[in-house]
């Protein structure tokens, strides 16, 4: 009886040796679980370039909304005219990009410096906060950036 005991366990050994070695032979779900890795890493970079671009992108359009509002600041005569030609076009360019930027979260202010010799200095500058595209751990978070501004020197042409 001890005899046929040793055959089993020696017999139980060998099946398990080779199902363990079959199984470790076994290639067949190779290719997808290093496409699951593969994958994984490869999503995170696309969408964090995509996420990226949308930060500069929301970026840039700022930077067109506040030129543009220079421009039409220029066109002024008075100071509260040039702050009103401002304000609105620097609404209708945030509008113009409403997908991507939202309006309501821009605070545009205006500002009269001063006057040098050159002309009346004008400082045009938008704060914008928004965090709809910062969402993932390893992007950079761009909505505690200082805000958009440029300054422009209004010269009166008649001297």
């Amino acid at each position: 009886m001890t005899r046929d005991l040793d055959r089993t366990v020696v017999g139980a050994r060998g099946i398990l040796a080779r199902t363990a070695h079959r199984a470790l032979a076994d290639r067949r779900g190779t290719a997808a679980i290093e496409f699951a890795i593969v994958a994984a890493v490869f999503l995170m970079i696309l969408f964090g370039i995509v996420s990226l671009g949308f930060q500069f992108a929301t970026r840039i359009a700022l930077s067109y909304a506040v030129a543009e509002g220079g421009r039409a600041a220029v066109g002024g005569i008075t100071d509260a005219e040039r702050s009103t030609l401002a304000t609105s076009a620097i609404t209708y360019a945030l509008n113009a990009y409403a997908p991507l930027v939202d309006p309501a979260r821009a605070t545009v202010s205006v500002t009269n410096i001063g006057t040098t010799g050159a002309g009346r200095v004008i400082r045009i500058s938008i704060a914008y906060s928004d965090r709809r595209f910062s969402n993932l751990p390893f992007v950079p978070d761009f909505t505690d950036m200082p805000p958009i501004s440029t300054t422009f020197i209004v010269r009166d042409p008649a001297g």
